[in-house]
């Protein structure tokens, strides 16, 4: 049922959130067509109990879907309306509408559970974009041919991708360690090993993905530099690395 769920969210973003669609929102264009699709498929209420309208998943369902998001580089903050739209209805409110950021239920939310929220977001957010850059870079490797060879053959190629599939897979384990709670608040400790890990393998990855394409990556017109610019803009969005690793030590001191 999960994979069905997931791949149905996936087939939704790969219809309306192309890397031409993020171009133009990037430039300033109107977000309304792509956030009317996503609020129409029903997948913003996810979280929301049954009773009240949703599916009544917990946060380990929906990891996928923010995965998702990133492997898309969805430029609207859909993981935290679901996380809003879930607490407005735990409280019996309603919700307000269109994309909404944690800020819209700050008062809903405990001291510095916001930021723990925005962590769990960004790891997963870095797993989904990693994902991407890495299938990029590989099938970057088998097309591009030099001195008469893919240089997927060459071996410091095939260096630099078995570090971005490593660093690819840490990021996929630190998210869903991240999103491993039933309800919809990820355990503190979690959360924050997965964001400073998360927030370490998205920057080998932005670099590794740049060694394997050479200069034609950072190029407007390709889409490489979709992924990376937010791989390096989330790593840091909840705070850096540094920060929650200190976060861990703390817990067990």
């Amino acid at each position: 049922m999960h994979d069905e769920f997931e791949a149905a969210f996936d087939t939704l973003l790969a219809g309306v959130c192309t890397p031409d669609a993020v171009r133009r929102i990037d430039a300033g264009g109107p977000t309304d067509a792509l956030w009317q699709a996503l609020h129409d498929s029903g997948f913003a209420d996810a979280l929301v109990p049954e009773a009240q309208g949703g599916a009544g998943l917990a946060l380990s369902d929906v990891g996928p879907l923010v995965q998702a998001c990133g492997r898309h580089a969805l430029p609207l903050p859909f993981a935290e309306t679901m996380l809003v739209r879930a607490l407005f209805a735990q409280a019996g409110r309603s919700a307000p509408d269109g994309p909404l950021s944690l800020d819209a239920a700050a008062d809903l939310l405990a001291s510095g559970e916001r930021r723990l929220l925005q962590a769990a977001i960004h790891s997963a957010l870095i797993a989904g974009a990693g994902a991407q850059v890495l299938a990029m870079a590989i099938a970057h490797a088998q097309q591009r041919v030099q001195f008469g060879k893919p240089i997927g053959s060459f071996q410091a190629v095939q260096h630099q991708l078995a570090v971005m599939a490593e660093q690819a897979c840490i990021a996929r384990m630190a998210a869903q360690m991240a999103f491993a709670a039933e309800g919809i608040r990820p355990d503190r400790t979690l959360a924050a090993m997965a964001m400073s890990v998360a927030g370490e393998a998205a920057a080998v990855l932005a670099a590794s993905a740049h060694a394997v394409h050479g200069a034609i990556g950072v190029t407007a017109e390709f889409d490489l530099q979709l992924y990376t610019r937010q791989l390096l803009a989330w790593r840091t969005a909840a705070g850096s690395p540094g920060h929650w690793a200190q976060q861990v030590a703390r817990h067990w001191q």
